[in-house]
């Protein structure tokens, strides 16, 4: 159920940001299915759970302050090619 819900929410959420942005966020949907086994269904927590949660955290975040350092160094380049000094 909860891969549904998360599968429904993608959907909407490509309807409002870029699918470059959506498929990093779609890692996300891993630890709302974690999160929801242990809630609802009573399922055991364990370490390595914990480790690959914290790696998709690190990588979503990691992966989206990349991507605006890459976008800033681009404009940068872009304005210095283009000015006719």
């Amino acid at each position: 159920m909860s891969s549904l819900g998360t599968s429904y929410l993608s959907n909407y959420a490509l309807s409002k940001i870029a699918a470059a942005q959506m498929s990093v966020f779609s890692n996300v949907a891993t630890l709302i299915t974690i999160i929801a086994g242990v809630l609802f269904l009573n399922e055991a927590f364990h370490f390595y759970h914990l480790i690959g949660g914290i790696m998709i955290i690190i990588g979503v975040i990691g992966t989206n302050f990349a991507g605006k350092k890459v976008k800033r160094i681009q404009k940068k380049t872009y304005k210095s090619c283009t000015s006719n000094d």
